[in-house]
């Protein structure tokens, strides 16, 4: 029984010396053993900082520090954080993944955890009985969300995991964080974060191997980060400050500051409450690498080197929108194109009605135009049966048209020998008369009216031929009117190419001279219109994408299509003017109009300061300061009205 006692006694004693070593530095400050393994932070860059990251934690460690800054995280994230601490074997780790989504937040994932290997046991002699494992890991899992005013909140629920020589323990709790990212138009102020987290907020109770329980005491932190110098591709400047205060713990402060070159290489220094410490990192591609050194506990033997590394996965938030959007126009132009198949659809159905109706009334003329209306389809719908039924009925028109003709030409010749002459006349007034409705019936009304014209010149007062040359001219043009009219419709949509074959299938009907110079007109126009939204397009598309020269020479064709188009003329002396933009100094009257500017872009007038950076442009059209500033003047009033749009 002693054996026993003094064994357990040693290896207990070994393991909390192992695996709380990273805590029991913390003796200075009068609070030896009260925290958590987890309490010091994860990822270099944090470290790096001094621990000061509740207010910008935007990678995957925002699992652990704050999970309000999970849906400010556009790629899909991995992070890896490994570091072996003092005593040989104790190691600490996290691995953490964030998946963000376009509209519902984003997720995350993680394990955070402490180890030790290779406790050796003995006995009361001295002989060696076994190796042994202490360990605690948390499970996390985050959510958060970008809500409306600015604010972020998120929350993280974490499964902490104890095994200390074999007593196990499970407990759960939560985290949760609040971040705000305010729109302030100052400079001073321009960029500022404030977060807030709360760990332990539902603290794990942990009881192992049937001892009292312990609950992990509440942390809170409260942060702020603020970019003091802030560009795009240029150098970036970040100071950032934590407060802390646990439930068990005095009250700690975190500073660091980073500076950004480039958006490639980064150096970081840090004031984790007492302790220094320094970092650096470097980002390639979708990867990133940091770097902490330094002292990261109170009374730690000496400084440590921390690494970690992230991966940025796939598209980012703002890209996966963009495809969303592209798939809801494609989505509204299956639409429209459903739309189009069903109203020709019902147009063929009428079309069929129409012409059984004019075959009954022995109308054959109307009702092959009807059943050749239908079977102008044939291409697009072949095998359709209802195609298939109007060459039926077509064909049964012609023969019964056919027929009729026939039953005439037969009372005809039963006339008299005086009435020969006419009888030959006739004769030939129905040739003319059906070669004219093989020409009316193949929409070839100018042809039909022309056979007609010689019956009326062997019988003036013939009301047949005066009829159906009235019919084919009406005809004629109503199909003209009609393929304008749908050349017009086709041309407000856009489809311009489409419009002018339309428009050549008019001229093929052989109108007369007026609707010929309206033709010529419309194909110019449309003519010059596609040609004018082509350049047009891709004028813009070069200058979405930033390149002014291109932009400028695609405007240019564009303008001498529509010279006077107020769009196009200022997009492209917006574009020359980036396209040979240059820096050089502001003098003079125009140099106070210009600081005059900046006060009023300043003050959150942004319309007053473009109208006074524009005014200048004129005079300095070159100038690339200039340019900038209307630029982001342009920009600040973009995002003021899709605030109001959305409020």
């Amino acid at each position: 029984m002693k054996t026993s006692i003094l064994k357990i006694s040693i290896t207990t004693f070994m393991s909390a010396i192992l695996l709380f070593s990273d805590v029991a530095f913390s003796q200075g400050d009068g609070y030896a053993g009260v925290q958590s393994p987890f309490i010091h932070g994860v990822g270099a860059r944090a470290l790096s900082l001094g621990n000061a990251y509740v207010a910008m934690p935007f990678d995957a460690s925002a699992i652990y520090w704050n999970p309000s800054g999970l849906d400010h995280i556009q790629y899909k994230n991995v992070m890896t954080f490994y570091t072996t601490l003092i005593v040989p074997g104790t190691n600490l780790y996290y691995l953490g993944y964030v998946h963000p989504t376009t509209n519902i937040g984003t997720f995350g994932a993680a394990v955070f955890g402490s180890g030790v290997d290779g406790i050796k046991e003995y006995d009361e002699s001295a002989v060696y009985q076994g190796d042994n494992v202490s360990s605690e890991q948390q499970f996390f899992f985050s959510y958060g969300k970008q809500l409306p005013w600015n604010l972020s909140a998120g929350i993280s629920l974490k499964i902490h995991n104890q095994n200390l020589l074999g007593f196990r323990a499970t407990g759960v709790g939560t985290d949760v964080g609040i971040l705000y990212k305010p729109n302030f138009a100052s400079s001073l102020l321009s960029g500022l974060c404030v977060g807030m987290t709360i760990q332990n907020l539902v603290g794990p109770r942990l009881k192992a191997g049937g001892g009292e329980t312990d609950i992990l005491p509440l942390n809170a932190r409260l942060g702020l980060a603020k970019p003091i110098l802030k560009n795009e591709w240029g150098p970036q400047l970040t100071f950032f400050m934590d407060l802390e205060q646990g439930e068990r713990v005095p009250f700690k402060f975190h500073a660091g500051t980073e500076y950004v070159f480039r958006n490639f290489a980064m150096l970081r220094v840090g004031m984790n409450n007492s302790q220094l410490s320094f970092g650096a990192g470097a980002t390639f591609k979708n990867f990133q690498l940091d770097y902490s050194f330094g002292q990261f506990v109170a009374n730690e033997l000496a400084p440590s080197h921390r690494i970690s590394f992230s991966i940025k996965i796939g598209k980012s938030k703002n890209e996966l929108i963009q495809i969303a959007e592209e798939k809801r126009l494609r989505e509204i132009r299956a639409e429209v194109t459903k739309e189009l198949k069903w109203e020709r659809e019902k147009k063929i159905a009428e079309a069929l009605e129409s012409g059984r109706q004019y075959l009954q009334a022995d109308d054959f003329a109307r009702a092959i135009r009807e059943f050749n209306f239908i079977m102008g389809f044939s291409k697009e719908l072949p095998g359709d049966p209802r195609i298939e039924e109007a060459e039926k009925l077509a064909e049964e028109t012609s023969q019964r048209r056919d027929n009729q003709f026939e039953q005439r030409v037969k009372t005809k010749e039963a006339k008299n020998e005086r009435d020969r002459l006419e009888i030959a006349n006739k004769e030939r007034l129905d040739q003319f008369f059906l070669q004219g409705m093989a020409y009316f019936e193949a929409e070839e009304y100018d042809k039909a009216v022309i056979e007609w014209q010689k019956m009326l010149a062997i019988d003036s007062d013939n009301l047949l031929a005066k009829e159906h040359i009235a019919q084919a001219q009406a005809d004629l043009e109503k199909k003209l009117l009609r393929l304008i009219n749908r050349a017009d419709n086709l041309a407000r949509r856009g489809d311009y190419y489409t419009a002018l074959r339309v428009l050549n299938s008019a001229r093929n009907l052989n109108p007369d001279e007026r609707k010929i110079v309206l033709i010529e007109r419309k194909e110019n126009d449309y003519s010059n219109q596609m040609n004018f939204d082509d350049f047009y397009r891709e004028g813009f598309r070069y200058y979405a994408t930033k390149d002014y020269k291109k932009a400028m020479v695609s405007l240019e064709k564009a303008l001498n299509y529509q010279p006077n188009n107020e769009k196009v003329k200022k997009l492209f002396f917006d574009s020359k003017a980036r396209a040979n933009a240059k820096k050089e100094p502001l003098v003079g009257s125009i140099k106070q109009k210009f600081d005059r500017g900046r006060v009023l872009f300043r003050s959150g007038r942004y319309q007053d300061a473009l109208t006074i950076w524009e005014e200048i442009q004129k005079e300095k059209p070159y100038n690339k300061l200039i340019l900038d500033w209307i630029d982001l003047a342009r920009e600040k009033i973009e995002q003021q009205k899709r605030k109001t749009n959305q409020l």
